[in-house]
């Protein structure tokens, strides 16, 4: 993935760090429904995909919580680690990961208006 996470959310200010996050917790679950109704998905591939984004949602759930009463220890590095590593233990996720992570910087960002938080439910990503 060619998104250079530890710096592009580094710069941003405090505020815009936590509504990252809270954005990207928010898109996370829209990723969840696209492979729930991914009618090509056998159900324990399902389930597979689902767990491993849930691992992240957690973190990111976590880091915006710690963000936000200003008791984060983990570096934007560290983070992003830290979402690389449940991503390798399925690669299959990296498109719906990928899709939270770029929509969720670019509405922070200002490149996209906020009614643009989710897309079509039917649309597979």
């Amino acid at each position: 993935m060619d998104f250079d996470f530890p710096n592009l959310i580094g710069a941003l200010t405090d505020e815009e760090r936590i509504t990252f996050y809270e954005v990207l917790a928010h898109n996370l679950t829209v990723s969840v429904r696209a492979i729930w109704s991914n009618d090509d998905l056998t159900d324990g591939q399902k389930v597979e995909r689902m767990k491993w984004v849930n691992e992240i949602m957690h973190r990111v759930v976590m880091k915006s919580a710690l963000l936000r009463v200003q008791r984060n220890q983990f570096t934007e590095s560290d983070s992003w680690e830290n979402i690389k590593s449940w991503m390798s233990l399925s690669p299959e996720i990296d498109a719906e990961v990928e899709w939270a992570l770029r929509l969720s910087y670019k509405l922070v960002a200002g490149d996209l208006p906020p009614e643009t938080l989710a897309p079509d439910p039917k649309v597979r990503l």
